[in-house]
């Protein structure tokens, strides 16, 4: 049976969000180096989103960019009185036609598990928990929901949308919530660009922590940890990618200032990936102190760069870091943690850990999904 080596895939991602300093989080990274990954793959991509791309910015940003062979704009129904969840029953006229037109379809974000593209993404699928929270506080949310389940359970049990995820924790929560099989494709990381600092033995007591200014981030915890480690200086890096942003960087300064460690607890907002990298150079220990998260790129960066990595002990993170004496349950071990590893960091630590990282390399990501695509038929030949 013939393969075809150079298809036309079609790139399904909501909105690629770029800041100042770049991209906007997790999942806009991963789109980029997909994006890089099929073009170096020798593939065309047609890239459907609802918003155009500011290519110039994250050309600007990352010093390269691998634009797409075509845009289009994909259309998202909007709410309607509060029926979210029914608008994805809805036909897609325009996600349709891109079926019709590519060979390989991918949905990059997991927007739509019901459109059944050839392959789907999903970065953070909600939990049990998560649902039953949302959908169970009265008779018309109870109703809404169990009508919903019951329409789209019939229709999962025929899809044949290839499921990706980002972890086994993410495998495990889709197979509790939506009874299907995926599989796990670790996220691209540059290790080539971050293993460079790991050799940098000259670090800061600096403790980092990165990513987008968001309230399920928790970064207001940073503060009280501060207050329990007073020999290290605390440096938060972050994009203003959600509209609320500003808000959680001023509970994060109110409090630092009530808690009195505002002189040792560092907000910076929209960094260039240079003064990201220099920060990353100097520090010796990243704090993570989001709880379940789905996977954690920050984490995987940061251990490529030489950083000992303190999270929670709870999701996808945990399968980043190489043991769980990496990892606590509260602010307390947290800073336990810290004081420890400030202490015993040293270069040796720094390589083990960046070295343990290249599991989670952009090569071994891009060969994954080169083999993955390997798998689709060509229907011309």
């Amino acid at each position: 049976m013939r393969r075809r080596a150079n298809m036309k895939i079609g790139l399904v991602y909501r909105n690629i969000a770029v800041t100042r300093s770049g991209l906007g989080g997790g999942g806009d990274v991963f789109v980029i180096y997909l994006l890089r990954a099929l073009k170096e793959l020798g593939h065309e991509v047609v890239l459907a989103t609802t918003k155009p791309t500011n290519w110039e910015l994250i050309e600007r940003s990352l010093g390269w960019v691998f634009r797409p062979d075509e845009e289009r704009r994909l259309t998202i129904m909007p709410d309607v009185d509060g029926f979210r969840l029914y608008r994805n029953l809805l036909p897609a006229p325009l996600v349709e036609k891109l079926k019709k037109d590519c060979d390989v379809t991918f949905d990059a974000y997991g927007l739509n598990l019901l459109w059944n593209l050839d392959i789907t993404y999903l970065h953070t699928p909600p939990t049990k928990d998560e649902l039953d929270a949302k959908y169970s506080r009265g008779m018309h949310t109870k109703l809404y929901y169990k009508l919903y389940k019951y329409l789209t359970d019939k229709k999962l049990k025929k899809l044949k949308t290839k499921v990706l995820t980002n972890s086994e924790y993410s495998r495990r929560i889709i197979q509790e919530t939506l009874g299907i099989d995926s599989q796990v494709v670790y996220p691209p990381v540059d290790t080539e660009l971050y293993s460079k600092l790991a050799v940098n033995e000259y670090r800061d007591n600096i403790v980092l922590s990165i990513g987008r200014y968001a309230w399920e981030r928790k970064p207001e915890l940073i503060p009280d940890v501060a207050v329990l480690v007073p020999e290290a200086e605390f440096h938060i890096v972050g994009t203003t990618a959600m509209k609320y942003a500003h808000q959680v960087i001023m509970s994060i300064k109110s409090k630092a200032e009530r808690l009195g460690v505002s002189n040792r607890v560092h907000i910076h907002v929209d960094v260039s990936l240079k003064d990201k990298i220099n920060l990353m150079s100097r520090a010796k220990v990243y704090l993570n102190t989001r709880r379940d998260e789905y996977f954690g790129i920050a984490v995987a960066e940061a251990m490529s760069a030489g950083m000992v990595p303190i999270v929670p002990n709870s999701g996808g993170q945990c399968e980043i870091v190489p043991s769980k004496e990496f990892t606590y349950e509260n602010i307390e071990e947290a800073a336990d943690l810290i004081r420890k590893w400030l202490n015993y960091w040293n270069s040796s630590i720094a390589k083990k850990l960046s070295l343990a990282a290249e599991k989670f390399s952009y090569s071994r990501f891009k060969n994954e999904i080169g083999e993955l695509l390997s798998t689709f038929e060509d229907p011309k030949l």
